[in-house]
């Protein structure tokens, strides 16, 4: 078991978690962590990315998070992520991966998944990094980061202005603070409005940058000198 060093988080209901993971050590630890940081969880586990394709095809509500490997035996966790996004809209979703390779965290990002952690991380990091998602923030390894932030400083098309797209104060404000990492409730905090008010922002900026999640929304942002 995994001596828990963070504050445990308090809810009322069962929360649910879906983790697609092939290797039994590795999904018995991460298990291990839910369950420390408190609170009732039901872990569907699933060893083959098919079934649980299936599985989110017949779900009738949302996970309140997803892990998600990317080198199971039968499909891509690329494919699982997708079909998670399209099935279910806000769903958070995080990559947990031995695969650090600069294509597998665009495609996962362009995909949907939220953020990417590297399973060669210590187990008090990743378990942070559930922390931070289940709070609204999604975490991306330094490693991965530095990649995105070099591919969005370059030059080339990828990052020519767009003057098509327009953004009003609040949306840019909300923007703003999200590249922060800060939560809807921080935002709203910050910025003095209710949290319908910051999440009705997010849908808004969602549909102009037409992207699924917050961290498309700030790498497209980014790319197009947005922010």
């Amino acid at each position: 078991m995994i001596e828990n060093t963070h504050t445990p988080i308090s809810t009322s209901k069962v929360q649910k978690l879906l983790l697609v993971e092939d290797n039994p050590l590795f999904a018995e630890q991460i298990s291990d962590a839910i369950h420390e940081l408190g609170g009732e969880w039901d872990i569907l586990e699933f060893s083959e990315g098919q079934r649980a394709k299936e599985w989110v095809h017949q779900a009738s509500a949302p996970c309140d998070l997803v892990l998600v490997d990317l080198g199971l035996p039968d499909v891509s966790g690329i494919e699982v992520i997708r079909t998670c996004r399209e099935r279910f809209a806000d769903m958070p979703i995080v990559v947990i991966s031995v695969v650090a390779s600069e294509t597998a965290v665009l495609n996962a990002i362009e995909a949907g998944a939220n953020g990417y952690i590297l399973k060669d991380e210590s187990i008090e990091e990743i378990t942070e990094g559930i922390m931070q998602v289940l709070k609204g923030v999604y975490p991306l390894s330094p490693r991965l980061a530095r990649f995105l932030f070099k591919q969005l400083s370059s030059p080339g098309e990828k990052t020519a202005e767009r003057s098509d797209i327009k953004l009003s104060p609040r949306e840019q404000e909300t923007l703003q603070l999200l590249s922060q990492g800060l939560s809807y409730e921080q935002v709203a905090e910050n910025m003095g409005v209710t949290l319908s008010t910051v999440q009705s922002n997010v849908r808004s900026l969602y549909r102009k940058l037409n992207v699924k999640s917050q961290t498309q929304a700030v790498t497209m942002a980014r790319s197009y000198k947005l922010l």
